[in-house]
This record gives structure tokens, C-alpha cells and sequence, in this order.
């Protein structure tokens, strides 16, 4: 049974929409050329009645005071292998002080713009995967109960917990004295890793 029916998960399949939910761009390669927009998503959420607003706390803890983790360790290039073929790597400008990022060996930037892909913050979170579907190879996490990770910005990294009690209750990141974490203003990347993933970090 589909589980956004178990679970009254408002959601939009665009592959089962009318077609006006996305496009795809003739530049690249399919199926990872389907591209969409706020503007598209709203607009079908609002046909589905769906909720567009929400007076619900930021998942994060979000602080306008820079936030510089002098006690961590030195992260100014940040390398995460997924697979030895897969693998994401950040490198830190001291400039913009964002993380740059580059996947499978090639500098992430916007089509549009030319400008690097970054983020003033990353959060690792180390999960473990199972199959739900074997003959369409789908894949789910196990992102309940108290998981490992890493929360870096500004050059600097420090462990911490990744917390989430139920399905419906949102992920706490804590420091390892048991402490909400305090994450700069700006965009923030989660990478949710394999347990196994040799994560590094570099001067």
C-alpha cells in the first residue's frame, strides 16, 4: 500500500501530475534532466488543497550571532565517499566563507548563473539503508533514534547527535554535551551518509 496514504503524507508525484509540474531541460542528459520551480510547486499544492504555510519551528536552530566552533577540528576541505565512484567533496572560500561543492570530480555550479553551488553550513548524518523494493532497487533510512554525525561551518567541524524519536517528530542536532546546536544564518546542506563512509577532513 502506498505509505503516503498510511500516513496522510501530502505529497506531489510529478510523473503522475498533468505535466505542469515540471519540465525538462534538452542540455542534459535523461532521467536527470527534470527540473521545477516554487512557483509550479505551489501552484499544485494549492490545486490539492494542500496547506502553504506554517507557523511551525525552523527544523534548525538558526542564530544571526556567527557561529565559529574554535574546539573543532580543522575542516577547510571535506571529502565524503558514498561509493568509491560516488563521492562529494566541499572546499571552503575564505571569501564568501561557504563551502564549495564538487561531486564526482566536477565543481557543482547553477546553470543559470555560472556561480558555485555552496553552503554556509553541512550537516552529516551517518543512517543505515534497507531495500523496500528489490525488483525496482528502492531504498529507505533508518532515521529513528539517536544517529552520528558531524556539523561543520567556517573552516571547523564538530560531532554531533542526530536525534529523532518518532516518524513524526523532527530531528534535534545536539552537540555531544547533550546541547541543541546553534547553526549560522544561511543555507545549509544535510549529507545523509552510509555508517561505513570514511568521511575526512583537511586544513
Amino acid at each position: 500500500m502506498n505509505k503516503y496514504r498510511i500516513y496522510g503524507i501530502n505529497n506531489i508525484n510529478g510523473m503522475l501530475e498533468d505535466g505542469t509540474t515540471y519540465w525538462r531541460e534538452s542540455t542534459r542528459k535523461a532521467p536527470h534532466n527534470a527540473l521545477t520551480s516554487t512557483q509550479k510547486l505551489l501552484a499544485s499544492a494549492q490545486k490539492k488543497n494542500y496547506r502553504v504555510t506554517s507557523d511551525a519551528k525552523s527544523v534548525l536552530n538558526y542564530t544571526t550571532d556567527e557561529v565559529l566552533l574554535e574546539d573543532g577540528q580543522d575542516a577547510k576541505y571535506v571529502k565524503i565517499p558514498y561509493t568509491s565512484y560516488n563521492i562529494v567533496e566541499y572546499n571552503y572560500n575564505e571569501e564568501t566563507k561557504k563551502y564549495e561543492k564538487t561531486s564526482k570530480g566536477k565543481k557543482q555550479t547553477d546553470s543559470n548563473t555560472g556561480d558555485a553551488i555552496a553552503a554556509k553550513n553541512i550537516i552529516i548524518t551517518f543512517a543505515e539503508n534497507y531495500t523496500v523494493d528489490a525488483q525496482r532497487d528502492l531504498q529507505d533510512l533508518k532515521n529513528i533514534g539517536k544517529l552520528k554525525g558531524y556539523y561543520i561551518t567556517n573552516g571547523k567541524a564538530i560531532e554531533i547527535t542526530c536525534e529523532k524519536t518518532d516518524r513524526k517528530s523532527k530531528t534535534v542536532y545536539k552537540d555531544l554535551d547533550g546541547n541543541e546546536i546553534q547553526v549560522n544564518d544561511g543555507n545549509t546542506f544535510v549529507q545523509i551518509c552510509p555508517t561505513t563512509a570514511k568521511v575526512t577532513f583537511e586544513k
